[in-house]
């Protein structure tokens, strides 16, 4: 498990990255972020956790093609 933090000029926050094996071979990936953009209100929290999975879930899966 690794955990991240994000403590940049537009994006803070925290990832947590944990592989877990699986008994019939390969890899189970559990990620879990927390981010938030500087300057937007915490009204918007729940529209930029959805972006970030959809950008974050994309990249992942891109690095885990064979």
């Amino acid at each position: 498990m690794v955990r991240l933090e994000k403590r940049g000029r537009t994006v803070t926050g925290w990832a947590e990255i944990e592989i877990r094996p699986l008994a019939t071979g390969g890899a189970e990936i559990h990620w879990r972020e927390e981010l938030r953009l500087r300057g937007l209100p915490r009204a918007l929290d729940p529209l930029v956790a959805a972006a970030g999975r959809l950008l974050f879930g994309r990249a992942l899966t891109r690095l885990l093609r064979p």
